[in-house]
């Protein structure tokens, strides 16, 4: 099934939050143009999964929510529809501040105002990318607009054979959650009229092994699903780069290439994080300096990296982007620091022009603070937060 309208106001505007929510991250701002790179490693490890993200409960709560609509709750008005859908999210947030603050979205500006970007918007490109919802061609938008034609087809045919036999009509409002056989939810058991009764962030067991399973069976082969299978513990690294070096040898072989190539991207671009750093503060940000004397040592070791193998791995074919990397490289292998800095400088000009450049406005940063990415994470901290979640609701039952 792939249907769909064009609604160029809605995707423009999370194109705008996306940015927006970029820029308000902290240490999060691409100051060098390597996010595709980044987020490309992100979503083969750890797909569905966001930096905005908080917890687990809001692939259920949203799917909860918006199975609504088939059902008739918020009526037949697309934009009506979608207000009262913001309006339903609002009022669970107020309920699950009743118990726990941690992770609701909206927490910090409840009762008195609402979020700019939804729990639903938040969340939707996860919830489709998981397959609880099962068809990924639509916004939320859209879904509301084809459900709501799909029941005025459906009560226009209804109304047509209304001398018909009441036992077929009444066969008919009971499947009119399945709108006409079209199926779009993949949802647990604890789906049910009054799931909003004793709402709580914490995943039910039903839920926990349902978001478990659709991981597993969906991104089988996604650093997610080992995690989850084997029962990891998480919390005990502080990074991807610690978990790469714990798990290595007990990951399947694909998994493990890739999580290599991903280690030594990290190790690689930590030269130009810590350069660019030092440039911006005219050498004077202890934290750089103590970085840079550490990798220094290592120049040679960090640049023998295989870039082609990622560009071919992603289909990267940004040619400034590719330029950039290879230039770095072969910079970093002739250990000449002069090039290496021209190149970050020649870089963040080209991405940014010479006015907004931080790289030409030495002097109007804090000299103790990191700017920009320090460390390529690919959202293994915010998996982790998804992955004990699901770990708690086991243990409510033993799972």
């Amino acid at each position: 099934m792939q249907l769909g309208w064009i609604d160029f106001s809605e995707k423009e505007r999370e194109k705008v939050l996306d940015v927006v929510n970029l820029l308000t991250e902290e240490g999060a701002v691409d100051e060098l143009g390597i996010g595709i790179i980044r987020d490309s490693f992100a979503n083969l490890f750890f797909p569905g999964t966001s930096t905005i993200q908080t917890r687990a409960k809001y692939f259920l709560i949203v799917p909860y929510i918006l199975k609504e609509v088939e059902e008739g709750k918020y009526g037949n008005r697309p934009q009506d529809i979608l207000r009262k859908i913001d309006e339903e999210e609002r009022k669970c947030a107020l309920k699950l501040l009743e118990n726990d603050k941690e992770g609701v979205i909206g927490a910090r500006v409840l009762p008195h105002r609402w979020v700019a970007r939804s729990p639903s918007n938040i969340y939707w490109n996860g919830i489709k990318t998981l397959k609880i919802f099962n068809d990924d061609s639509l916004s939320i938008s859209e879904y509301v607009k084809l459900v709501c034609y799909l029941r005025k087809q459906k009560d226009t045919i209804k109304l047509g054979n209304r001398n018909d036999d009441t036992e077929d009509n009444d066969r008919d409002d009971k499947d009119a959650g399945d709108v006409d056989g079209f199926s779009f939810w993949n949802l647990p058991d604890t789906y049910y009229s009054n799931w909003r009764d004793n709402l709580r962030i914490q995943l039910l067991p039903e839920e926990a092994a349902f978001l478990k399973r659709q991981i597993i069976k969906e991104h089988s082969s996604s650093l997610f699903a080992f995690i989850l299978k084997n029962r990891i513990d998480v919390n005990k690294y502080n990074s991807f780069n610690a978990l790469y070096e714990s798990i290595k040898d007990s990951v399947p072989e694909e998994l493990r290439k890739d999580m290599w190539m991903a280690y030594e991207f990290n190790r690689f671009i930590q030269i130009a994080f810590t350069q660019f750093n030092l440039i911006v503060s005219a050498e004077r940000n202890g934290r750089a300096l103590d970085k840079w004397n550490t990798i220094k040592g290592y120049l040679k070791e960090y640049a023998l990296i295989d870039l082609e193998a990622i560009y071919v791995r992603f289909k990267i074919t940004n040619y400034p982007l590719r330029t950039f990397l290879n230039s770095l490289k072969s910079a970093a292998l002739a250990e000449d620091i002069d090039k290496i800095r021209q190149i970050i400088i020649k870089r963040e000009n080209n991405l940014k022009g010479k006015a907004r450049a931080k790289v030409n406005r030495v002097g109007e940063f804090d000299e103790n603070a990191w700017i920009g990415i320090e460390y390529l994470d690919y959202r293994f901290s915010d998996a982790k937060r998804i992955i004990n979640d699901i770990y708690e609701g086991e243990a409510v039952i033993g799972v």
